[in-house]
Order: structure tokens, then C-alpha cells, then sequence
């Protein structure tokens, strides 16, 4: 069956990139046949996220919310792509309701925030120590607590020299040059508080009763 006038088809040849991380995102792909590897580079290292076949759809996300491409994409074997303009995506969005439009642009920004996350894994010595300080500092909450409090003295001494170990590694290595950039945040390794209220829902329904039908 042919595609539609408004779809594109192109062909990739094997290892040919398909689009660049952090280029703009304006179309979503679609595989007719053959295979796609998504993919980051990290630190110099390439990272393979996803190894993609027939019928598979890839660079959606930079679709939705317009960000920019979070990975790269290349074709593992030639490849047969069906490319989806925003145009789209958008005119069948427009026609949607919009508490369905708004819950898709929440579930691409959740999945950005679990793959940014994951991507922040330690990689620098100043991003392990302060990873292992943020750890401890949750074993030493939790002692704190209720549920702590049966093996809180016993706990607290082993805390204790932990500590005085970790500050004795941290000299060890204060001189140190690491080549490896840091990539945890402040945020990823320190106490955020208490989680706040859940995100309001009323924009997303307010006009709910305008894409319903008169009675």
C-alpha cells in the first residue's frame, strides 16, 4: 500500500546518520525496513540506547514538545524510513482533546527526565564522592526514623567511620586531576525535601466541555 501524499519515504545507507543529538527536532521517523541504532555520546564514549527494527518509531519526542533531539540516530543496515512531518502530528493533535494532548506532552517530559537521569550516572571522582556523601547521609535520616531506631546505635558507630574513611579518600584524591568532566548536579546529590504537591490539572480540563457535543 502506497503512503500517504503528505509523507516523505527516504533511504539510508548502513551507517548513515539518520539525524544528530541536540539538532531540531520538526519530524518523527518511521521504519519501513531495516535497522536503526539510537544513540548518545558520553564522555567521548558512544552509549547505544536502542537498537530499532520494522515498524518501529523513533525521534517522537523532539515532535512533541519541540526540544531538541536528546540522541542521534544511524542506520545499522540500509534502511527504507518513512519521515513524519510536525504538520502531522499537529493536525491530529488539533483535533484531540486537550486533556489527551496535555497527558502526552506530561509522558515526553517524564521519559526526558528518566533518560536525562540515567545519563547523569557518576562518572568524575568528585561525582562518586559525592555520590557515597549523599548516600550516607540517607542511611544517617533513616536512623533518624521510627523504623531506624532498633539498630540505630549499633549503625552509627559503622556511620561514624565511614565518614572518617570518606574524608580521609576525599585528601587522598584533593590534588588529584581527573580528565573525566563531572556530570552530577548539585541537585542529584544533595536532600531536595519533602516532595511537593502533584502537578495541577486544571488547565488540562478546564475546557473540557467545549470539545463535547451539544446535548
Amino acid at each position: 500500500m502506497s503512503s500517504p501524499e503528505f509523507l516523505n519515504k527516504k533511504l539510508y545507507r548502513k551507517g548513515e546518520i539518520v539525524f544528530d543529538e541536540g539538532s531540531e527536532g520538526n519530524t518523527a521517523f518511521l521504519i519501513e525496513s531495516g535497522s536503526v541504532e539510537v544513540f548518545k555520546t558520553v564522555d567521548g564514549e558512544r552509549v547505544s540506547l536502542a537498537h530499532l527494527g520494522k515498524g518501529e518509531m523513533f525521534g517522537e519526542m523532539a515532535l512533541i514538545d519541540q526540544s531538541p533531539r536528546m540522541a542521534g540516530a544511524q542506520a545499522t543496515e540500509a534502511a527504507s524510513i518513512v519521515v513524519l512531518p510536525r504538520a502531522v502530528l499537529d493536525s491530529k493533535l488539533d483535533r484531540s482533546d486537550k486533556f489527551v494532548r496535555g497527558l502526552i506532552k506530561i509522558l515526553v517530559a517524564n521519559l526526558r527526565n528518566v533518560h536525562q537521569s540515567y545519563m547523569r550516572r557518576a562518572r568524575s571522582i568528585d561525582d562518586y564522592l559525592g555520590a557515597v556523601d549523599f548516600f550516607l547521609a540517607g542511611l544517617g535520616d533513616y536512623l533518624n526514623t521510627p523504623g531506624g531506631e532498633a539498630v540505630s546505635d549499633l549503625a552509627v558507630a559503622h556511620l561514624e567511620r565511614i565518614d572518617e574513611a570518606v574524608f580521609e579518600l576525599k585528601a587522598v584524591f584533593k590534588d588529584h586531576h581527573d580528565r573525566r568532566d563531572s556530570v552530577l548536579r548539585e541537585s542529584d546529590t544533595t536532600p531536595q525535601g519533602e516532595p511537593g504537591p502533584p502537578a495541577e490539572v486544571a488547565d488540562l480540563v478546564a475546557d473540557e466541555g467545549e470539545d463535547q457535543p451539544e446535548q
